[in-house]
């Protein structure tokens, strides 16, 4: 009966966690993007039209991305661990964002791309 209450208790603490810490693309639109201790794994993402990025908390502090041009990459507070991932963005745009937790810190200043529909994109990370 213990070993059923610990199995339990690890899947709820996996959900709760905001799920996985991959930052392996699902799809080609996909851009991921590592918040860590020295700062951003991609500071310049370039996406087709329609494509997403996923901010990824590697680092041991909070970190919450935010966007005064393109609100849809702003995120709710990343504990250490978690994700976002963020709504297609539809181009052409050009969106610069930082973290709104260490805005000092130009090591999460970041931007990204997104080409016009049809124009192909996501050589960028």
């Amino acid at each position: 009966m213990r070993f059923a209450t610990i199995l339990v208790s690890v899947s709820l603490s996996s959900v709760a966690c905001g799920g996985s810490t991959s930052t392996t693309p699902t799809s080609p639109t996909e851009a991921p993007i590592n918040l860590t201790a020295s700062g951003l794994s991609s500071a310049v993402i370039n996406l087709p039209s329609g494509g997403r990025v996923h901010f990824f908390n590697m680092d041991t502090v909070n970190h919450q991305i935010a966007s005064t041009s393109c609100p849809d990459l702003d995120t709710p507070v990343l504990a250490p661990g978690t994700d976002s991932l963020r709504p297609q963005l539809t181009g052409p745009l050009t969106c610069s964002y930082d973290d709104a937790l260490n805005a000092s810190a130009t090591a999460f200043d970041g931007s990204v791309t997104v080409n016009a529909p049809g124009q192909g994109g996501g050589a960028g990370y």
